[in-house]
């Protein structure tokens, strides 16, 4: 089972047209963590669990009629069938908060709920709208949701990200496998976080090995750069029964992770080690605290490489700083922070154990295929003032790769000049799309306006954006533009047209 998403699990997104005053105090704009997940019965049932967290401290509270104070937030999500965008099922609930004796919202706590609906197995796309029903505050997000769960094969859940869960039931937001459990919000995990549980439920292997048979679950955290191996530190493996429904529990030692981007990924193994069923989830880790460690490269050799003869100081600082878009959080902190103090040898050692772990047998074939892409982007995209390697388009085109298509609009009558390049791959999601605009009209330096790859700029309100030009508008509530002749931005995002 898989699910693509723009941000996968956890989101986080206020957005609010009016702050009304309580007991004088402007409440912040309202604010939601919704996390979703698909899992499946054991008699292969599939259904998607939806987990509402409410910040009290961002609604407003109301007398309910019985000498109490009490916020209510309406809960929407339209469920639509990604092909026909037609309606096939929809929760919709009111959820309080407890009662109080005061309206005080900045003494509030967070108030949450669980919700389970059945959703059989295809692609959704799901509409969410979150609405203080106290005061005109509003959150709207669309998603995308794969739910697939064959009956034939081993399949496995999501994998499920906490920042905590805790057997004795204590100090918990959601209740979960019997454990007081806290989601790893926006799948991000500061530098205060040392350890990272996951969990995943695994289905069908009794009905598809047969009955107390062993498999084995690998779990591992991997960067998202497909040439970086997991750290062997973060691989566990564990032998389980055969059984309708398994679940898979593992802790994960993160202190020593550095900065960067990363899957957390769960297997089911069979005995000749082929993979079953795996399913991963993505998450950011941000440890300032690790950085990158030249005394590793001190017993690095180049002598009678091809960066023996890279001996201009300048050059080769600049040839580093080209590395940036394919660099992980750790190196990029170097090649912009540290760098610059660092001698022509040890650079040089850098340099090249950097390309000899991406190309064993001849790294030097590996800097030449990168340095020929560096020549293009900054020819397309760089100028006196830029280099291309530091414009968006170029830091993209150099980290994924050439985009399948692209669609130029230089002259919409309303718009500013944009951009929209499609890939029908990345990594292991599909039909990704960046859309670039231009907002001073005369460089050629064009920013990233949003994506719906994990990981990069996500803003649903784009189009608004795309048209301030000469349609400034202050309602955050509105995310699309009204139609206006020559106006063809959101069909050609929508059919690649």
């Amino acid at each position: 089972m898989k699910k693509s998403t723009l941000f996968l699990l956890l989101i986080l997104l206020s957005i609010s047209a009016f702050s009304q005053k309580n007991d004088k105090k402007k409440t912040p704009a309202l604010s939601c963590v919704i996390n979703y997940n698909a899992y499946c019965t054991s008699e292969i049932e599939p259904y998607t669990e939806f987990q509402f967290l409410v910040n009290g401290k961002t609604t407003r509270y109301v007398d309910n009629g019985k000498g109490k104070f009490q916020a209510q937030v309406e809960i929407k999500v339209d469920i639509n069938e990604q092909t026909t965008d037609s309606t096939i099922d929809r929760l919709h609930y009111i959820l309080l908060s407890d009662e109080f004796n005061d309206s005080v919202a900045d003494t509030k706590p967070f108030f949450s709920d669980i919700q389970n609906v059945k959703i059989e197995n295809g692609s959704y796309l799901l509409y969410f709208t979150i609405i203080d029903r106290n005061k005109k505050d509003t959150i709207k997000y669309i998603d995308l949701l794969t739910v697939q769960f064959p009956n034939d094969k081993v399949s496995i859940s999501n994998v499920s990200l906490w920042r905590r869960l805790d057997a004795s039931g204590e100090d918990g937001i959601f209740d979960k496998y019997g454990y007081a459990a806290i989601p790893l919000f926006y799948q991000y995990a500061p530098e205060n976080v040392y350890a990272l549980p996951i969990t995943a439920e695994i289905y069908n292997t009794e009905k598809t090995i047969g009955k107390d048979k062993e498999i084995i679950v690998k779990s591992f955290i991997t960067p998202t750069e497909s040439f970086r191996r997991p750290n062997p530190e973060n691989v566990f493996y564990k032998t389980m029964k055969t059984g309708a429904r398994l679940l898979f529990l593992h802790q994960f030692n993160i202190f020593t992770l550095p900065s960067g981007n990363y899957n957390a990924v769960v297997e089911v193994l069979d005995k000749d080690s082929n993979v079953l069923a795996s399913s991963a989830t993505f998450f950011q880790r941000n440890n300032p605290a690790i950085k990158l460690d030249l005394k590793n490269y001190d017993d690095v050799v180049v002598t009678n490489t091809f960066v023996e003869k890279m001996t201009d100081l300048k050059q080769l600082q600049d040839d580093v700083a080209s590395l940036y878009p394919i660099g992980s959080r750790v190196e990029q902190e170097f090649f912009l922070q540290r760098m610059k103090k660092v001698p022509l040898e040890q650079l040089q050692k850098y340099f090249y154990s950097f390309w000899a772990r991406r190309n064993e047998a001849n790294p030097e074939a590996a800097w030449n295929e990168y340095k020929a892409k560096v020549e293009y982007v900054q020819k397309r995209y760089g100028s006196a003032v830029i280099k291309g390697y530091r414009t968006d388009r170029g830091r993209v085109y150099l980290k994924y790769g050439p985009p399948t298509n692209i669609t130029e609009e230089p002259y919409d009558p309303q718009a500013y000049p944009y951009e929209i390049w499609h890939y029908y791959t990345i990594e292991d999601q599909t039909n990704i799309k960046f859309i670039f605009y231009n907002r001073d009209l005369v460089s050629n330096n064009y920013e990233l306006l949003h994506s719906d790859l994990i990981g990069e700029v996500n803003n649903p309100a784009w189009q608004m954006y795309l048209v301030k030009r000469l349609s400034p508008c202050s309602n955050p509530d509105i995310t699309t533009p009204e139609d206006y002749w020559g106006g063809s931005a959101n069909d050609q995002y929508k059919y690649n047209k």
